[in-house]
């Protein structure tokens, strides 16, 4: 049993994700508080327990920011992904329900609620938990749609073969997976753009004259650095990387700017930073 604690556990540390779910979180709790009215207690009796509802909300957003967004950030080595086992999981959610129960705890008290101190520990325990558990439900939903993507790959592989391993003799952009196993080959000319999804790229390519979306587990830091020293690509956002050459137009005003490239049929976001650069570009082109 005790060996088990020390086994590797996935630690979601994605900031664009973990961004996302917290959000996501902290609107589910109060909606499910306000719907379900747990324990009898009608939250809306009075206003200052709509208050209560609606604070303990927002510091529990506020309290799991802080926890798994700016600490990951400032301990780096403690919070590395494959140092992470299953005891510092435990750990790690016993110091997030404690945060969340002792900011319940003086939430309750600022807003004096004499109805709720009937079973106040008990009470403060349960709502403590309800973040925590949505949270956690959440990245194992993640985690575990991450794993069936890498075994459907695999199956896909062992059944009809890996095409990719063995770059064919016109492929000349070549990607290596995280694990140090997957690979991806494909004709330069051929790829459209790159987008960060998590701990996986998406890659839109032309095949047969299709767009095909590739899903390929690696981190988008690596791919920007792949390509740094590449004129084909550029960066056009946080999370994109477009080919230049397949750049039309750029379209937008002071709300947000996109580009229109050949064959893709979605337009691509693009940052205030890259706009100069690419309107030079659509209007060299043209």
């Amino acid at each position: 049993m005790f060996e088990n604690l020390h086994q590797p556990y996935p630690f979601n540390n994605h900031f664009k994700h973990n961004a996302k779910t917290i959000g996501l979180v902290g609107m589910s709790f109060v909606l499910l508080v306000l719907y379900f009215q747990p324990f009898g207690i009608n939250f809306l009796k009075s206003e200052n327990d709509g208050y209560f509802v609606l604070g303990a909300g927002v510091m529990c957003v506020l309290s799991l920011l802080a926890n798994n967004l700016i600490l990951p950030g400032l301990m780096p080595g403690t919070f590395n992904t494959n140092s992470w086992t299953v005891l510092k999981e435990i750990i790690w959610n016993i110091w997030l329900f404690s945060n969340l129960f002792v900011i319940l705890i003086l939430m309750a008290w600022n807003v004096n609620q004499t109805e709720l101190e009937a079973l106040p520990v008990f009470r403060t325990g349960a709502l403590a938990l309800l973040p925590l558990i949505l949270l956690n439900l959440i990245n194992y939903n993640h985690t575990l749609k991450a794993k069936m993507v890498s075994v459907l790959d695999n199956s896909r592989r062992h059944f009809f073969g890996d095409e990719k391993m063995v770059p064919g003799p016109n492929k000349d952009f070549h990607l290596v997976g995280e694990n140090g196993k997957d690979h991806f080959n494909a004709v330069l000319s051929d790829i459209l753009v790159f987008h960060s999804s998590g701990n996986y790229i998406e890659i839109f390519l032309m095949e047969k004259g299709v767009c095909r979306k590739k899903l390929f587990r690696q981190s988008f830091v690596f791919l920007e650095h792949q390509l740094e020293k590449n004129d084909h690509f550029a960066k056009c956002h946080r999370c994109w990387i477009v080919n230049v050459n397949r750049v039309e137009t750029m379209s937008g005003n002071s709300k947000g700017y996109f580009l229109d490239l050949d064959k893709l049929e979605f337009k691509v976001p693009i940052s205030r930073n890259f706009i100069s650069s690419f309107r030079a570009l659509t209007q060299a082109d043209s």
